[in-house]
């Protein structure tokens, strides 16, 4: 399965969940994005908002100094 990569580092909120957006509205249904930052609040508000618009959270992988978040695009 191909994954595409956005890196949101040395962003804060909500610069991550807009770049996330944008990105996963480009892809194709059933495409994986893989997440990577380093402001915490974000890992959260990224996942919520991806639930609530019906995307798959894969993979969290939440080691400091930042994080990664695998999102399946519905």
């Amino acid at each position: 399965m191909e994954t595409e990569k956005l890196d949101v580092r040395q962003k804060m909120c909500p610069m991550p969940v807009l770049l996330t957006r944008r990105k996963l509205e480009e892809m194709d249904s059933g495409k994986v994005l893989e997440v990577i930052g380093d402001y915490h609040p974000a890992l959260e508000n990224i996942q919520r908002w991806a639930k609530n618009v019906g995307h798959d959270i894969i993979d969290v992988t939440d080691s400091p100094p930042g994080f990664k978040i695998k999102i399946k695009k519905h």
